[in-house]
């Protein structure tokens, strides 16, 4: 419905122009053309069907306001009838040309992602496998002669690495789910506070420093992908800062808003998009302290999924990053 009255007003505005131009003598072929640039724009803003409905505007309001006798459906002369059938073939053509690329436009995405993913796969995965497998076959191999101590570590740096490993995994099926518009979530009853909470224990980091504002509400969410884009969200801030990570909670009876600040290096340039871009990474080559550039990305479509959003804001030192999940009713959300 809001892209159709758009498009009704996009037309207006085109029909406007012609009217206007047609007291400086504009032939009638020039405002086949305007009115034919407006169906044109309105397939590309919007879908085929809008498409369509802007052909069926321009060519009523060139047959109504354009053509003798003025003001009135009938055509009298037959160049504006084979004027209105070439502009509608037109129109239909371009709808169907535009609704064409737009496909293949999806398909090329979908291709890059796949690619993006292997390379993601081959390159990042490997690290924390190489460590998982050679401290399991140290273990299996000296565990009678290695002392106590030596065991325990190994089977801790398999642990870090399997979590470190099931969070690029976690993060990649989650990003192709945004990019293929497969992300749907069943909603239920979450208290942030506890979600907080959860994250907390999967870092165990002292650096960590939480605060809330406001009594904070349970919202309608779906709870472990809302615990995961903060996860990303301040495993970001940790990775790009030695000092205390800040995550501040504040609720009111519209939103709830979780803000993370850290004092590191900041974003580049002041550029709050460009770490949201996917596979977005701040390492150069293999040096360098960035991810596998899919965490805020990840982040960024879940709080969308949950008719919210993330952004980022440069600080002096470091970055703040700000969710915000709208206080929806369970019929709503």
């Amino acid at each position: 419905m809001r892209d159709s009255t758009i498009t009704v007003g996009i037309m207006g505005v085109f029909v406007l122009v012609c009217l206007l131009l047609r007291n400086l003598f504009l032939p009638i072929g020039g405002t086949l053309l305007i009115l034919q640039l407006g169906a044109v724009t309105c397939t590309i803003l919007f879908a085929r069907v809008n498409g369509l409905i802007a052909a069926l505007i321009g060519a009523f309001s060139f047959n109504f306001l354009f053509t003798e006798p003025f003001y009135s459906v009938r055509m009298t002369e037959f160049d504006d009838v084979i004027n209105i059938a070439t502009f509608l073939v037109v129109a239909i053509l371009t709808s169907e040309f535009t609704a064409f690329y737009k496909r293949q436009q999806t398909a090329l995405r979908k291709a890059q992602l796949q690619a993006n993913v292997l390379r993601s796969v081959s390159h990042d995965l490997r690290t924390p496998l190489s460590t998982i497998i050679g401290s399991m076959e140290t273990l299996d191999t000296y565990y009678y002669s290695l002392p106590e101590d030596d065991k325990r570590e190994l089977i801790r740096g398999a642990i870090v690495e399997s979590r470190r490993l099931h969070s690029y995994i976690e993060n990649i099926l989650q990003a192709t789910k945004i990019q293929n518009d497969l992300l749907i979530a069943g909603r239920e009853e979450v208290s942030v506070k506890l979600l907080i909470e959860n994250v907390l224990i999967r870092f165990s980091n002292p650096r960590i420093v939480t605060s809330y504002s406001g009594h904070v509400r349970q919202i309608y969410a779906s709870g472990p992908l809302l615990e995961q884009a903060i996860f990303n969200v301040i495993d970001n801030a940790l990775k790009f800062s030695e000092q205390d990570v800040l995550v501040k909670v504040v609720s009111d009876s519209k939103s709830t808003t979780i803000a993370v600040e850290d004092s590191g290096i900041g974003l580049k340039d002041g550029d709050t998009e460009r770490p949201f871009m996917l596979f977005s990474s701040s390492r150069d080559g293999d040096v360098g302290t960035g991810g596998i550039g899919l965490g805020l990305n990840v982040a960024r479509g879940i709080a969308e999924a949950h008719k919210g959003k993330l952004v980022l804001e440069s600080l002096t030192p470091g970055c703040r990053a700000i969710i915000s999940i709208p206080n929806l009713s369970a019929k709503s959300s």
